[in-house]
Parts: C-alpha cells; sequence; structure tokens
C-alpha cells in the first residue's frame, strides 16, 4: 500500500511539474505575444504618425499647388494686360504711320494745285481770240466773266467764285471754257473738303466744252476719294486716267498712288 501511494504521488508529481512546465511555457508564450504586440501597437503608433506626417506633407503640397495656380492666373492676367498694351501700341503706331503718310499725300497734294495754280496764274490767261465763237454766247463777254471767277477763286472767295462759274454754265454748255466752269465748280468744293459733292461735281467736267479738263478732273475724283479714305474708288479713278488720258503730264503722278496703294 505505501508503494501505491508513492507511486502515486510520483506520478502526480510529475504531473504538476508538467503542468507547471506547460504553464511556464504558455506563460512566456503569453509574454512574447504581449511583446510582440506591443511592438506592433508602437509600430502602428508610428505608421499612423508618419501618416500624420503624410497627409501634412500632402497637404502642404497641395497647398503649394494652389498658390501656384492662383500665381499662374495673376501672371496670365498680367501676360494678357501687357499684350493688350502692346497691341494698343502696335495700333497706335499704325495711327501714327498711316496719318504721316496722309499728311504727306496732303502735302503732296497741295503742292501739286499750287503747281496748277501758278500755272493757270501764268500760262492759262484767256484771251480774246474768238476762233472757237459759240454763235448764241458772246465769247468776249463769257472769257472775261471766266476770269472774273477764276480769279476770286484765286482769292478764296469760293461763294462768289462758284456763283459766278455756275452763272457762265448757266449760260452756255458748249463754250470752249464750259469744262473749265465745272471743274473749278469742284476744285471750289475740294478747296471747302467737301470732297463728296467734288466728285460730282468732277464727273460732269468730261462731257463739256473742248474736253480739255478731263485729265485733270478724274485725277482730282482720286484725289476727293483718298480724301475721303475710299482707297479703292481713288485707285479705280487713278487706273483709268492712265487708261483714257495715257499722254496726260498727270498719269505720273497718278501712278505713283497705284504703285504705293498699300500706303493707303
Amino acid at each position: 500500500m505505501p508503494f501505491f501511494r508513492f507511486k502515486n504521488l510520483f506520478w502526480l508529481t510529475l504531473l504538476v511539474t508538467f503542468v507547471c512546465a506547460q504553464t511556464d511555457s504558455t506563460l512566456i508564450e503569453i509574454s512574447e505575444k504581449r511583446a510582440e504586440l506591443s511592438n506592433k501597437n508602437v509600430e502602428v503608433l508610428e505608421l499612423q504618425s508618419d501618416l500624420s506626417i503624410h497627409d501634412a506633407e500632402l497637404q502642404a503640397i497641395r497647398d503649394e499647388i494652389e498658390r501656384l495656380k492662383r500665381y499662374n492666373e495673376r501672371l496670365r492676367d498680367s501676360l494678357l494686360a501687357k499684350q493688350s498694351e502692346v497691341d494698343s501700341l502696335k495700333e497706335q503706331q499704325n495711327q501714327v504711320e498711316n496719318f504721316k503718310l496722309i499728311v504727306n499725300t496732303f502735302d503732296e497734294d497741295r503742292a501739286l494745285t499750287q503747281e496748277i495754280l501758278e500755272s493757270i496764274k501764268t500760262t492759262n490767261v484767256v484771251t480774246e481770240e474768238t476762233d472757237t465763237l459759240i454763235s448764241d454766247v458772246d465769247d468776249s463777254e463769257y472769257r472775261t466773266k471766266y476770269n472774273e471767277a477764276l480769279n476770286l477763286y484765286f482769292d478764296r472767295n469760293y461763294t462768289a467764285s462758284v456763283t459766278q462759274f455756275e452763272k457762265l454754265l448757266q449760260l452756255s454748255k458748249r463754250h470752249p471754257l464750259a469744262d473749265n466752269c465745272q471743274y473749278w465748280l469742284g476744285e471750289n468744293l475740294y478747296s471747302q473738303e467737301k470732297y463728296s459733292q467734288a466728285v460730282e461735281a468732277f464727273q460732269k467736267v468730261k462731257p463739256l466744252g473742248d474736253g480739255n479738263k478731263a485729265d485733270a478732273a478724274l485725277f482730282k475724283i482720286g484725289m476727293s476719294y483718298l480724301k475721303m479714305n475710299n482707297q479703292p474708288e481713288a485707285l479705280a479713278a487713278f487706273k483709268r486716267l492712265e487708261h483714257e488720258f495715257p499722254h496726260s503730264e498727270l498719269v505720273e503722278k497718278a501712278q505713283k498712288y497705284l504703285t504705293t496703294q498699300e500706303k493707303f
């Protein structure tokens, strides 16, 4: 019986030892698991911290992108404004250049008109020759009135000059000086910058009198259209002059405008 008890005690001790060993092993494993879990928690905290840092960096990047967008928009608006200023300056420069060309044209036209006037004063004084008398008009009186009307124009008494020329045309449109009268009606209007009316007056010159003012009238039609900034009609008039009166002294002047038409 005592042996049996000793044997049972041995097995009981062995079992307790085994259980204790298993318990210690389990406790160690639990401790290791807890340590591992603690490490994992630390890693999670570190990852969360990293994510927070990255989120802050990402937000900073987003903020920088937005700042750059706003800067680019301001820069674009500034560039557009500068481009608008440049375009405006170019337009003003073109206007200045065009104005210079127009002034130059007017100066040349004024000089040409002065040459015509001087020529008329010195060489176109009407004599009392009656080789082309019109039976129903007193030629001498007609020429005298013509010279008076012309002198009124030279004195810039346009109203009186127009009245005198109109009276002569009413008296006769067949007289050799009738086309001259009509031409100077146009010059009176041209000198007063009534260019549209001047064109109408110059257009009536060709069929009147002896027709020696037809080329000058056509040239002045072109100049009148230039003054009205109607380049196509001006060029058309100059081309007609070149075609209809190829030997006129005014053709060379008209050709100058034809070859420089891009200026207008």
